[in-house]
């Protein structure tokens, strides 16, 4: 299961008033993406960068033909990314990379369809899978070793064994 294009980055906002932009890495190290020779927005744009520098884990960032803070604010959401085929091969069947989670199937330990992955976030504490339940709703679910042990790129579907946040039923139950 693989995507033709993969997001590594988003412009979040100006930077001052000369046209800079901060932008928020989704690679190691934080301006690892700037790297790629093929970046381009998520229309097919090509986009040059050049990094100025990092401020509270964002990259500010040039991008050729911005000159103003009004350029640089028509970028605001703007996604970056790579082809597939930029990307540095898997080293091993432990590694994946984020992009190759989307659309997975999502088991039960027994095998039972539980939902699909519709998105990764990750608001600062770790990475969060936004999993559409089989009913129709969505949750959220931290990625952890724990909850997650198996994710099988080649067979397309992680096996969810969810956390134990339920009563077992085995306890008494108080009454007041």
């Amino acid at each position: 299961m693989t995507n033709d294009w993969v997001e590594l980055a988003v412009v979040t906002q100006p930077h001052g008033v000369r046209g800079q932009v901060k932008i928020k890495s989704f690679t190691e190290p934080v301006d690892g993406f700037a790297a790629y020779a093929e970046l381009t927005d998520a229309s097919g744009l090509p986009v040059k960068l050049t990094v100025q520098g990092t401020a509270q884990g964002l990259v500010i960032a040039t991008i050729a033909g911005v000159q103003d803070r009004n350029a640089a604010e028509a970028w605001r959401g703007r996604k970056l990314g790579v082809p597939r085929a930029a990307l540095t091969p898997i080293a091993t069947d432990k590694q994946f990379y984020i992009a190759d989670l989307h659309g997975m199937a999502v088991i039960s330990p027994e095998g039972a369809p539980m939902g699909r992955v519709v998105g990764v976030a990750n608001f600062g504490a770790g990475d969060l899978l936004e999993i559409e339940h089989v009913s129709g709703e969505r949750e959220f679910y931290v990625f952890t070793d724990a909850n997650f042990p198996t994710i099988d790129i080649d067979a397309g579907h992680i096996t969810l064994t969810p956390p134990d946040i339920l009563p077992t039923g085995s306890e008494e139950e108080e009454t007041t």
